[in-house]
């Protein structure tokens, strides 16, 4: 089987993502996985986190023998200047945002991937359109989500105030956040408790205020699923704007594992979604967030909702992804 080698993008352990998600299921499927982490080390080595999973803290991928065929699989636009570095036998591309907006510093860059890389896969549909026809070999892969973590009850974390409806927000507390829209749902509605959970993006300090509002930071992926199980609702409440248009938000696919119903903003890629709950205009999302919360148990929806999100487990994308590189790696 192949060697993946990821080149310093993301700490591991940061608010665990597509490409930790998708390595780690190719471990799983036999690849060879170096994960070079990003940082300075005082003791440089690698870690081994599952047979074929190692973590490179320090120490160059190249440094470890594996074997051939050596793959670079790519999410920053830049890394494809690395190409001469590791001399892989196969490029790939994971496009995962759109360059636009925070990620705009990636568009000098994308000459460069779509001469180079062999291979590119798109999270969304936007970013498939626009890279298709420029590319020979572009594959629509949607994100996705570890099914039995976050299906698997857990108890509430005692964070979460006790006896009050929990609103709550997962994901990267960031400037592509309505914090307009936000601030005003949190006004209109003094008797639900709003909770975000991520870690801080291009932002110094939480935007929010207000007495029913608790930002609890970031938090460990293992006990992750604890505190989303316990929202009434789960919120994905992003601007529309470039970047946001090519967004597949990973929080969807989580949220409907732990059977939540979810109120968003109606980004392009939601708008095929189940059972989904969609508003752009600030008065009628606070009104519909007030609805929602209201709504009784047992949910006639959430079945529905975790079926869709079982259908779309990590493990899928896996295994469709292996069947790309190999028919590819044929040629």
């Amino acid at each position: 089987m192949p060697t993946i080698i990821y080149p310093p993008s993301i700490p591991w352990n940061w608010m665990f993502q597509r490409p930790q998600q998708l390595l780690r299921q190719f471990a799983n499927m036999g690849y060879t996985v170096l994960y070079e982490e990003p940082g300075l080390f005082p003791q440089p080595g690698a870690q081994k986190l599952s047979e074929r999973f190692i973590l490179c803290r320090g120490l160059p991928a190249l440094k470890i023998p594996h074997p051939r065929p050596r793959i670079l699989w790519l999410t920053v636009p830049s890394h494809i200047e690395l190409i001469d570095k590791f001399a892989p036998d196969l490029t790939v591309y994971d496009a995962v945002d759109e360059p636009e907006e925070e990620f705009a510093g990636w568009k000098p860059y994308y000459p460069s991937v779509l001469r180079r890389a062999q291979l590119i896969f798109a999270s969304s549909k936007s970013i498939f359109d626009k890279l298709s026809s420029q590319h020979p070999h572009v594959h629509l892969v949607p994100n996705g989500v570890d099914y039995s973590h976050f299906s698997a009850p857990l108890p509430r974390p005692a964070e979460l105030p006790p006896g009050r409806l929990v609103i709550g927000y997962s994901g990267a507390v960031a400037p592509w956040l309505d914090w307009d829209l936000l601030q005003l749902s949190v006004r209109r509605n003094p008797g639900l408790e709003f909770v975000f959970v991520g870690a801080l993006f291009d932002l110094a300090r939480f935007p929010l205020k207000g007495a029913n509002v608790r930002y609890l930071g970031l938090k460990d992926y293992a006990r992750l699923p604890a505190y989303v199980q316990h929202f009434k609702v789960g919120l994905i409440p992003f601007k529309l704007n470039a970047m946001t248009k090519g967004c597949n938000p990973i929080k969807l696919y989580e949220y409907y594992a732990a059977g939540l119903p979810v109120l968003a903003t109606p980004l392009p890629e939601l708008l095929a979604v189940p059972k989904i709950q969609l508003e752009a205009e600030v008065e009628r999302f606070s009104a519909r967030l007030a609805h929602l919360a209201k709504q009784a148990e047992p949910d006639p929806g959430r079945a529905e909702r975790q079926a869709f999100a079982q259908r779309n487990d990590w493990s899928v994308r896996a295994g469709q992804i292996q069947g790309i590189i190999d028919e590819i790696m044929r040629l």
